[in-house]
Formats: structure tokens, sequence, C-alpha cells
């Protein structure tokens, strides 16, 4: 049985979607809707209480939030493509920071920066919208092509996806740096088919 895949394009479900085609494993997508009420319904809930998408059901097993959702993915299916620092691999650690940073600091930066509501540094956990988009830049710089060099992870996924919505959608604006990393990630063959391309 294929991993199911609860997912609606025009969500954070892409930057799942993307990692799927990644990785290479068999899945099933489940289409939600959002006008139709389908998140709402007492089967949907039963796979995410938070009526949010994307969710996977994998066997028994059921994974919520992107981040998540990428870690258990990237760990479970190495093969065909190996997405992940193993636990004792000493890149684990900046691998887990950088694909924590899409949901813990992106995310919220985009939001602020949609929103237009000023933060002191100290009082968000993310800082402020101004020094996420530095931190991501200084880190960006040293990338070739991805950020951990020649080996695309799925980090790289949550982090160019993220990205890709902040300059797409003008919260971020293009710097050097994003745009040489988005290119890199952007012309990966499963990103294009997941997102349409």
């Amino acid at each position: 049985m294929s991993l199911e895949f609860y997912h609606n394009p025009q969500s954070r479900g892409a930057m799942t979607h993307w990692l799927l085609e990644e990785i290479g494993c068999d899945y099933t997508v489940k289409p939600v809707a959002y006008e139709d009420g389908s998140m709402r319904t007492p089967e949907f809930l039963a796979i995410n209480p938070m009526g949010k998408i994307p969710a996977i059901k994998d066997g028994e097993t059921i994974v919520t939030e992107t981040t998540a959702i990428a870690i258990y993915l990237a760990d479970k299916y190495k093969s065909p493509n190996d997405l992940a620092p193993a636990l004792d691999d000493p890149r684990r650690g900046e691998y887990l920071r950088w694909i924590a940073y899409q949901s813990a600091c992106i995310d919220p930066a985009m939001m602020q920066a949609g929103l237009k509501f000023e933060t002191k540094r100290q009082q968000a956990g993310w800082g402020d919208v101004e020094l996420v988009k530095d931190v991501l830049d200084q880190r960006l710089a040293s990338t070739s092509p991805y950020l951990f060099g020649d080996w695309f992870t799925a980090a790289d996924v949550l982090i160019g996806g993220a990205l890709s919505w902040a300059t797409r959608f003008e919260m971020f604006e293009m710097r050097e740096n994003y745009k040489a990393y988005l290119d890199a990630v952007q012309s990966r063959p499963a990103f294009q088919k997941a997102m349409g391309g």
C-alpha cells in the first residue's frame, strides 16, 4: 500500500509534494479542497485534528506539520534517494537547524512581513523579518549549489520552498544569494514535476 498524501497545491503541501518526488517513494495524492469543507469532516479530523494540510498516512503512521513530515520521510525513505544525514552524521545538527528554520523563522517572518506588524527582536522567537532575511542570506552565501554542497537534502526542500513563496509574493525582496540558490533548487526535475512546471 502506498503512502497517502493529503494535499492542496495552494498550501505548504507543495513542499511535501516536492519532497515526495525527490525521495522517489510510491504515494497517492488525496486532494483536499478549502472551499468544500472537506478539512472539517470527521474523517479528515481523524487524520489531523487541526483541520490542516499537508498530512501523510504511511501504513498506520500519521504525520502532520510540514517540518515533521519532512523529517519523517527523509529519515525513513533512504532509497532510491537519501535526503537526510544519519543520526550519527556530524552534519545532522546543521541539517536539523535548517530544516526547522522554515517553520520557526521563515514562516513567522513571512507572516510579519505580509501583515506589516512590528515586533522587537527579543520578544519574538524569530527575532524580526530583517534578522531572518539576513541570517538566511549569510547561510546561502556559502551554498554550492545546495546547503550541503552537491548533496541535496530535505532541508533544501523546506528552505527553497519557503523562500520561493516569500520572494514570489514580495514578503522578502530578492537578493543575489537568494536568486542563485533558488535557481539551483527550482531547476531540479522533482521541483518542476511537483509544481507543474
